[in-house]
């Protein structure tokens, strides 16, 4: 896993610390990596390494009974609002549409 690790930091030298652990971690324990950030996609694409994005990640939350879809909203809510992460508009329109909520 530390050979991934220092791998990644080669060939990805803008990922950070915690990115390279998260995706050594997901290639070596085949786990899913989630995240929004494109270089992290962009080198699980290449190492073929499974990713999910965050709101696919909560719509799978509630799909499979784990959450509400309140829930799975307020959780949103909190990434949005608390820490900062941005959604445009029409992306968390759709997304909670596809919740079934306006």
């Amino acid at each position: 896993m530390f050979a991934s690790f220092l791998e990644f930091a080669v060939r990805a030298p803008l990922l950070s610390i915690a990115d390279r652990s998260t995706i050594a971690i997901a290639r070596h324990q085949l786990l899913i990596c989630a995240s929004d950030d494109g270089l992290v996609i962009e080198t699980c694409k290449a190492y073929s390494i499974a990713y999910t994005r965050t709101l696919r990640l909560l719509k799978e939350m509630v799909e499979t009974g784990h959450k509400t879809a309140v829930e799975v909203v307020t959780m949103a809510d909190i990434l949005i609002n608390q820490r900062g992460k941005h959604i445009s508009a029409k992306v968390l329109r759709e997304w909670k549409a596809s919740l079934g909520m306006s």
